[in-house]
């Protein structure tokens, strides 16, 4: 988590596993985030041919419940693994599913359901875009859809792998009412289980990648290539302490929404966090890869 001052919400989880980093990997990871701020950084044709076919835009996004048995996660009730309404990733004030439930979000929850014993609550939204912000010619708003699974803290391994599979080789997920659907993004949210020694497997690139972010602490330096070898194209990475809450996650899902180019996605993520962590523009900067 980042160490600004807060005076509005609860001590928040601290990352676990913290070690230093060699200057030559942080100016590494730097020089290959630099200079990448065009719209087609990241490969939209499949994209803006499913919209231009009036196919929504979907992100899934996967959120590992803060588990205290891995981290501190601010208080006892707020990490408990399998806890929904209270955990600090979830239910909690400044969790995911709460923060897109604001009245003031701009998204409305269209379906909420158990899964399974790992998936333990999918929330699905949606909100829409004009067309003309995807560069299409017609009247036809774009639907964006996020799929939100809270996976069970005790299960963080497979959310971990989970998120990593459909980053690197594609997916689809099946709504009621909706059939099966592409994913044009994969996000995952939580506490970095790299960082306590899980290891993901080397895979080459695969023309199913689809482009991902990472909100959990340092994903640059421990998700960030392996992404890049695989395919998927980080959009927004963090390389310090972090707190992954909710006005974080909408900010990115805003900006994929609204067309935006990286640095426009990574500057709305930094414009969040320094609002809600009472941080400078500067500080807040700092924890983001990128410029």
């Amino acid at each position: 988590m980042s160490r600004g001052r807060r005076s509005h919400s609860p001590t928040l989880p601290r990352c676990s596993g913290v070690r230093p980093f060699l200057v030559i990997a942080l100016a590494t990871a730097l020089l290959l985030l630099t200079g990448r701020a065009r719209a087609d950084d990241w490969d939209r044709e499949r994209l803006r041919k499913d919209l231009a076919a009036g196919k929504p835009l979907v992100v899934h996004v996967t959120v590992a419940l803060c588990s205290n048995q891995q981290i501190d996660c601010g208080s006892q009730i707020a990490g408990r693994a399998g806890n929904l309404s209270h955990n600090v990733y979830w239910g909690a004030i400044f969790g995911a599913r709460r923060f897109l439930e604001m009245k003031s979000s701009g998204w409305q929850r269209v379906s909420l359901g158990k899964v399974d014993d790992t998936v333990l609550e999918r929330a699905v939204y949606r909100r829409t875009i004009p067309a003309k912000r995807w560069g299409l010619d017609r009247k036809q708003p774009v639907e964006q859809l996020v799929v939100l699974d809270a996976v069970h803290g005790d299960r963080i391994d497979q959310a971990v792998t989970g998120f990593w599979k459909g980053a690197t080789g594609g997916e689809k997920v099946t709504l009621d009412g909706r059939g099966e659907l592409t994913v044009h993004v994969a996000g995952y949210v939580g506490h970095n289980r790299l960082m306590d020694g899980l290891d993901l497997p080397d895979r080459e690139a695969s023309e199913g990648a689809i482009p991902s972010f990472v909100l959990a602490c340092y994903s640059e330096n421990y998700f960030g290539k392996k992404l890049r070898r695989a395919g998927s194209r980080p959009l927004v990475m963090t390389k310090q302490l972090m707190a992954p809450e909710g006005y974080l996650l909408h900010a990115v899902l805003t900006g994929i929404g609204d067309n935006k180019d990286d640095r426009q996605i990574r500057l709305g993520a930094v414009q969040a966090y320094a609002k809600w962590q009472k941080l400078s523009h500067g500080a807040a900067s700092w924890i983001f890869a990128g410029k």
